[in-house]
């Protein structure tokens, strides 16, 4: 048998409840491309966008690590974020993405933009991968035109893997 609630039974609003609607967090996130996937940035992480340019080997760093550039006058290192994720370098890499870690500004060779993507947060599902780069997925999220992996920038830029 059903339990039925009267109507004088149900619990009531107050004035402000009913005036506010739930409030959700809009998440925004750097989409970008890497072998043909689409992965997230916190847009948060991001301080630049920029061209592909010559990168300045250092002697003896880690190989994901491909060296230096300066732009404005400030060096900062640049990671190639495909073989720190295990990915198969097939396509050129178009763009470098500057972003604030707590080593300070380090650069991320990614093979395309695709552009800011705007996420409810209650949106965002737990990382259900399994192997690959999966210790470096934080969340995923169901988008119009598929998923978007959601980036973990702290743990990629952690002192395990090379970092400082």
């Amino acid at each position: 048998m059903a339990n039925i609630l009267k109507a004088e039974s149900a619990p009531t609003q107050t004035a402000t409840q009913r005036g506010k609607k739930a409030q959700v967090n809009i998440l925004e996130f750097l989409a970008i491309y890497l072998e043909n996937e689409l992965m997230g940035i916190p847009l948060t992480k991001v301080v630049e966008i920029t061209k592909m340019r010559d990168i300045v080997p250092v002697p003896f760093s880690k190989s994901h690590i491909r060296g230096v550039i300066n732009i404005r006058g400030e060096i900062m290192a640049i990671v190639s974020l495909k073989e720190t994720l295990g990915l198969n370098e097939t396509r050129e890499s178009q763009r470098i993405v500057i972003l604030e870690t707590r080593f300070g500004k380090i650069g991320i060779i990614v093979d395309e933009i695709y552009g800011v993507i705007k996420v409810r947060e209650d949106d965002l599902e737990p990382n259900p991968m399994v192997g690959r780069y999966s210790e470096y997925v934080k969340n995923i999220a169901q988008i119009d035109n598929g998923i978007l992996i959601i980036i973990d920038i702290d743990k990629i830029f952690e002192d395990k893997n090379g970092f400082p």
